[in-house]
């Protein structure tokens, strides 16, 4: 019995510090103070994580209207030291002709950073590479005025994101809830065969972090653009952000312009995006929206 005792005491040593050890170079390389938890030393800002952590949200601009879709979009993010390819997976449902519900999430990235990028951020896995998953997010839309003489739609949105994500220890996903709500207009054009349109977004987006003196991050939320298509393609390009008021990494500005195809009555679309150093990334999606 004793011996199974010493064993036991040993085992238990041994994987003790195996388990320090494993973290020791992030422990002299980030001051900690041997008894705070790491999320202390995280910044939980665009700027500061993964692509997918803290993304600006989209604009509504009606796609297809009273239509019901699905979205499968393969992403690629690059950022000096880092690459980034993710697989998004997105459900839009009208539950009538006015009310829309819309699920969506990253379901797997994976990432590949140098030890820069890694440090910046204070990630904890050595390699800075790995898998992670993304956050579940909802939202409602309420289409609440329709386009009449110079009045354009008039859509507000009401979203959440979950904490579901993982891997946080290396800022891939912040493992705190966010909610955000926002009015959406559009106003549309025709011109021979082909429908233009203008539409634009201004809200509030709010997401908690870590630190006891700041437990929440406030933004104003907004967005512009413009669309032209026929029945067969189309190309849109737009400007969509936040303002954060925590630091100078959670005000991302994000650039778009992308190019889309009428495949039947499915729809394929491709997509560029740049943003600003509070989200430092290029970047290249490819959607295939599935109507039913």
């Amino acid at each position: 019995m004793r011996i199974i005792i010493l064993v036991s005491g040993w085992l238990f040593i041994i994987f003790s510090s195996a388990q320090q050890a494993d973290y020791q170079w992030w422990n002299e390389r980030h001051g900690w103070d041997g008894v705070s938890p790491f999320e202390k030393y995280l910044h939980l800002e665009p700027g500061r994580m993964g692509p997918n952590a803290l993304p600006v949200p989209e604009a509504v601009f009606f796609l297809w209207d009273s239509m019901h879709y699905s979205s499968n979009i393969l992403q690629y993010h690059h950022t000096s030291g880092e690459n980034t390819g993710s697989l998004k997976f997105s459900l839009h449902y009208h539950i009538d002709r006015r009310v829309v519900f819309k699920v969506w999430m990253v379901a797997a990235e994976y990432f590949s950073s140098n030890e820069i990028i890694r440090d910046f951020r204070a990630a904890r896995t050595y390699e800075g590479r790995g898998w992670a998953t993304g956050d579940l997010c909802a939202e409602t839309h309420w289409h609440i005025l329709r386009s009449q003489n110079k009045l354009p739609d008039i859509t507000f949105r009401t979203g959440i994101k979950t904490a579901s994500g993982n891997r946080v220890e290396d800022a891939r996903f912040t493992d705190t809830p966010g909610y955000y709500f926002d009015f959406n207009f559009r106003k549309i054009f025709h011109y021979t065969n082909w429908k233009f349109q203008w539409y634009g977004m201004a809200g509030f987006y709010a997401y908690q972090t870590y630190s006891t003196i700041h437990k929440q991050n406030d933004a104003f939320l907004y967005a512009a653009g413009a669309r032209a298509q026929n029945k067969h393609w189309g190309v849109d390009t737009h400007l969509r952000g936040y303002l954060g008021y925590l630091s100078m990494y959670d005000k991302p500005i994000v650039v778009s312009i992308s190019t889309f195809l009428f495949v039947s009555k499915d729809l394929l679309i491709l997509r560029m995006e740049r943003g600003n150093k509070s989200w430092p990334f290029t970047a290249i999606h490819l959607a295939y929206n599935y109507r039913f």
